[in-house]
């Protein structure tokens, strides 16, 4: 059986050969195994047309990543596997794009593990002929070229019958694979690791922290890459879990893990890459900056992952990622403590560092998006006067969005505060869909606008927002608790209850499941159980409020009519409380008195009535035609 012999330097392929690799490569290219993967493509096409052109040279790891991949000619290798990680992919789809051939095709490339020079395979009449390949001592490699090696015939017959049998099983598999086709190995899901704080100081451990968050927000960025939320990350720090063990249990395809390394004004941040399926390193990498332009570093780190991984990163994204991000260190460092006071539930620290790196620094974005963060923390929990918290997130998150059009968390913030602040719902909606159009993995943002939905009632809407919300945060006591809040406003109690115990277990601050488990227990008749929540958050309005509620539905008016000279005097010191007096009242069955009070808080503009439509508090009251007008004037949409 005649077979072409092997070719021994690339222009012995001639013309014609060499067409026939071109046409062949060009349907390659085009196949499903390579769609998607410009990388990928861009890769294979330019070792090929190197190699065809006798560019030997070229084909070599450093000369690959300078001309493909923009780095400078002496870039470290043994910490940038970007090279090697793209010839991988290449292999695997190569591979992938002959399992699936319905025929045999006429030209088989292949790329040698441990070389980027790919040989040519050629299909006679009768049989498949030896690659035409360079040999060994021309073969540009890092390492040393391995000997030929020759095996009587009747070896090679043997192990080419063995071979089309495998070939055979593993198209059979593929073929059959009970899903309707082979594996996806793409990576689509993503988490980022608490990154390692190597320096040995656990003052500096917020500094570390930062920069994940910063990371994370950034490769949230890309549209076609879900990224889990840092709540639930963070569980993992120091933990002794493997890898897959984490991916497992987070639904991801790829971890990064990595450490920060801060020195007087250099900050070294080293990342990998790791396929969480097979443990696989898959891209590693280290930078060294100064710390002005640290954070700017993020959107460069995020841009090489979704390279490595051939997530489509379009052109609008490509262009946020690269946006100049410099800043004074003074006062990068008090954002990131700020922003580790919201992370550990310090809403009132957090506005002190954030109004100091403000004061360092005027023109940045983030500082301000993280004071409006901590603004509304403290008005929606009733900590501050509502007048004086709505206003401020309003007016920080403003000059969030003017100095930074592409920082999402100032166009979530905006969101919030014209809701509570103007019962602005409009604005509000359009602003959370700005904010998912700019990062689709913002978990914050999913359940933002799942309670939006909620409280104009697209029950439906708001429970797939929120679905998408533990996706992207499923091990997050926070995302288990807007859940339980969601399912509760949807009378669906037991689940609700469900939510609140799963998040009240897994912690790590239980004083956050109080409210919600004592308004639940209320709905579910166990009115002893809620009280005994409520008095734990002794003092606060929104717990005085409920508890009143409750010992009205006890048959217990004294209590109640207690709660609301409490109350009263909140009313006339901070201003918070004519709304949850409302529900005492509704509670009671005393209608007159309740919508007075909703009156009372329709003239103050209080938060608590864009939850008219769906409080199950003011149930007894939505059959009197006072309710539905008062719902029409706060404007709800869809009444």
């Amino acid at each position: 059986m005649p077979a072409t012999g092997p070719f021994s330097k690339p222009e012995e392929l001639g013309p014609e050969r060499a067409n026939q690799v071109r046409h062949h490569l060009a349907e390659v290219l085009a196949s499903p195994a390579f769609a998607g993967s410009k990388r990928a493509q861009d890769f294979l096409q330019l070792i090929v047309e190197h190699s065809l052109a006798g560019r030997l040279d070229n084909l070599r790891e450093r000369m690959i990543g300078a001309e493909m991949f923009g780095r400078p000619i002496d870039y470290d290798t043994a910490n940038d596997a970007v090279v090697r990680v793209k010839a991988t992919e290449v292999r695997k789809k190569l591979a992938q794009y002959y399992q699936e051939a319905a025929k045999p095709p006429g030209v088989r490339i292949e790329l040698p593990s441990g070389s980027y020079v790919p040989k040519f395979y050629f299909e006679t009449s009768e049989v498949a002929s030896e690659p035409a390949a360079i040999p060994a001592a021309e073969t540009p490699r890092e390492d040393a070229a391995r000997p030929e090696h020759h095996f009587p015939r009747w070896v090679i017959v043997s192990l080419a019958a063995t071979t089309a049998l495998l070939a055979v099983a593993l198209y059979a598999g593929f073929r059959f694979w009970p899903h309707g086709g082979a594996p996806d190995f793409s990576i689509r899901k993503i988490a980022v690791l608490p990154l390692e704080n190597l320096s040995g100081d656990a003052n500096q451990d917020y500094f570390a922290d930062g920069i994940t968050d910063e990371l994370i927000s950034d490769l949230g960025q890309v549209s076609a890459l879900r990224v889990i939320s840092r709540t639930s990350t963070t569980t993992y720090k120091n933990t002794k879990k493997t890898l897959p063990e984490i991916a497992r249990e987070l639904s991801v395809d790829a971890v990064v893990e990595g450490s920060v390394l801060r020195d007087g004004n250099e900050v070294r941040i080293t990342a990998q890459l790791i396929d969480a399926r097979t443990d696989e390193h898959l891209w590693a990498r280290s930078y060294v900056r100064d710390l002005t332009s640290v954070l700017a570093l993020q959107g460069e780190v995020a841009q090489s992952i979704a390279d490595e991984i051939s997530i489509n990163v379009t052109p609008q994204e490509q262009a946020r990622l690269a946006r100049p991000r410099s800043v004074r260190k003074e006062a990068q460092d008090l954002y990131l403590l700020g922003l580790h006071s919201l992370n550990t539930g310090d809403p009132r620290k957090a506005t002190v560092y954030m109004q100091q790196a403000i004061e360092e620094d005027p023109d940045y974005a983030p500082a301000y998006a993280g004071l409006a963060n901590a603004y509304g923390w403290l008005g929606e929990a009733g900590w501050i006067p509502y007048s004086d918290a709505f206003p401020k997130q309003k007016a920080a998150a403003l000059n969030a969005i003017e100095l930074d059009d592409a920082l999402p968390e100032g166009h979530a913030e905006l969101a919030s505060a014209v809701l509570n602040l103007s019962w602005d719902w409009a604005t509000c909606e359009r602003e959370m869909q700005r904010t998912l159009e700019l990062n689709m993995s913002s978990a914050s943002t999913h359940a933002a606008y799942g309670n939006y939905l909620m409280r104009v009632g697209r029950v439906e809407e708001a429970i797939e927002q929120l679905k998408q919300l533990l996706e992207l945060d499923p091990v997050s006591s926070r995302s288990l608790m807007s859940s339980g809040f969601a399912y509760y406003f949807a009378r669906r109690y037991d689940e609700a209850l469900a939510q609140i115990q799963r998040a009240n277990a897994m912690g790590p601050n239980p004083l956050e499941t109080i409210f919600p488990l004592g308004v639940i227990y209320v709905e579910k008749g166990m009115y002893q159980e809620a009280l005994e929540q409520f008095h734990l958050l002794e003092g606060q309005p929104h717990a005085i409020g409920h508890a009143g509620n409750a010992y009205a539905r006890m048959g217990r008016p004294d209590e109640a009519l207690a709660r609301v000279r409490q109350l009263e005097e909140h009313v006339q010191k901070d201003g918070i409380g004519r709304y949850e007096i409302a529900l005492i009242y509704a509670g009671l069955g005393s209608k007159d008195e309740a919508f007075a009070w909703l009156e009372k808080s329709f003239a103050a503009r209080d938060k608590g009535l864009t939850y008219l439509k769906i409080d199950p508090c003011l149930d007894p009251l939505r059959s009197d035609s006072r309710f539905q007008n008062l719902v029409r004037r706060v404007g709800v949409p869809g009444t």
